[in-house]
């Protein structure tokens, strides 16, 4: 039955569009332009026309690992471009479309950048993009008639999440995404000196000057706040959750999405650093438990579950912001980092307020 009340017939497929897609489509060209841009700041005419680099000549060299990272920038924008005008435009044309788009969308976003001092356009990373698009747009067309013409995604959500899960989902992926700068301890977030300044790390430093702690108890501290993230992310995303026999696992694969992620790309934010640099033993304890208590708790009442995940987050923020911090890690990271991934910024900003917002959500939840 349709939604205007009449049967399909056996020979008419239903083909569901994605309002979600198009949406993340915004909100991703939104991001590569805060990627491009940044710091919006320092805005100069050096006396080229906009679109010269387009007749540079092609550089000798060039670094293989920056020519990976665009690629990989514009593949999500050429997936998401395909779902967002299924089914209307589907196949070749498809795939035409959202590498024009994607180009149009480097090319421009390179122009400006002639104009940023700090900044070098470049027809490499204009082609770089553009291949980027194309593979996620082949991967697009691959997926698009059963992730969305088959309505799998939205009936997936159905079937694990409760109706109102929307929020804990959004949070839930950006927490994955977070975690990509090297942090003093593994998935620590809600650093507030980041956004407030140096004056609120004043009992920190209070902390750090009357008792200097051993390389055993910063273990510890890591260990404690990473199980501490790791259960109350758990713990808002399980509360969401329909009652199914599998959501026990639901903890395990966001460790591991989140674990992946800072793998692949944690190299390009920091590649003077070794990539394994973040496994300590406070981190792989931490993080193992948390992930093994998490999963304890998948089949406990969703109120007990609310009531866990704010504990736990309000341990991890007390720890990241009381605990003393390591000056040799903001030593290596500050001559480790070459400010490739212009990301970085927004990223460590959704970091202090991401806790925040996840707190805020469990305590309305548990009003209700």
């Amino acid at each position: 039955m349709s939604a205007d009340g009449h049967s399909a017939t056996p020979g008419q497929a239903v083909r569901h569009g994605a309002p979600l897609a198009r949406l993340t489509l915004v909100l991703f060209v939104l991001l590569i332009v805060y990627a491009s841009l940044y710091p919006f700041a320092g805005w100069v005419d050096v006396g080229l026309p906009a679109f010269a680099y387009l007749a540079a000549p092609w550089p000798q060299y060039w670094v293989g690992t920056e020519i990976l990272a665009n690629v990989a920038a514009y593949a999500p924008a050429g997936a998401l471009f395909v779902w967002a005008v299924y089914p209307a435009c589907r196949g070749a044309a498809a795939v035409l479309l959202a590498v024009l788009f994607c180009g149009a969308l480097s090319g421009g976003m390179e122009a400006l950048q002639t104009y940023l001092p700090n900044r070098i356009a470049s027809n490499v990373d204009l082609a770089a993009n553009a291949m980027g698009a194309l593979c996620g747009a082949l991967a697009g067309v691959a997926t698009a008639a059963r992730l969305i013409g088959a309505g799998a995604l939205a009936r997936w959500r159905e079937r694990w999440f409760m109706p109102w899960a929307a929020p804990a989902l959004i949070l839930t992926t950006l927490w994955v995404f977070m975690h990509i700068p090297r942090q003093p301890m593994l998935f620590g977030t809600g650093e507030l000196w980041l956004v407030a300044g140096d004056w609120v790390a004043w009992p920190s430093v209070l902390l750090g000057a009357l008792w200097p702690p051993s390389p055993g108890q910063r273990i510890a501290a890591e260990a404690l706040c990473t199980g501490s993230a790791v259960m109350g992310v758990s713990m808002l995303l399980l509360h969401a959750a329909r009652p199914v026999a599998r959501r026990g696992i639901l903890p395990l694969a966001l460790v591991a999405c989140a674990l992946l992620i800072k793998v692949a790309l944690q190299p390009l934010a920091v590649p003077a650093q070794a990539p394994d640099a973040w496994v300590t033993a406070g981190a792989v304890a931490g993080a193992a438990a948390g992930a093994a208590l998490a999963c304890g708790c998948a089949y406990a009442a969703a109120r007990w579950q609310r009531g866990l995940g704010i504990l736990a987050l309000c341990v991890q923020l007390a720890l990241v912001n009381l605990f003393p911090s390591d000056e040799y890690f903001g030593v290596t990271t500050a001559a480790a980092r070459t400010g490739w991934l212009h990301l970085e910024p927004l990223t460590l900003g959704l970091s202090v307020f991401w806790p925040l917002a996840a707190l805020l959500f469990l305590a309305w939840r548990r009003s209700r």
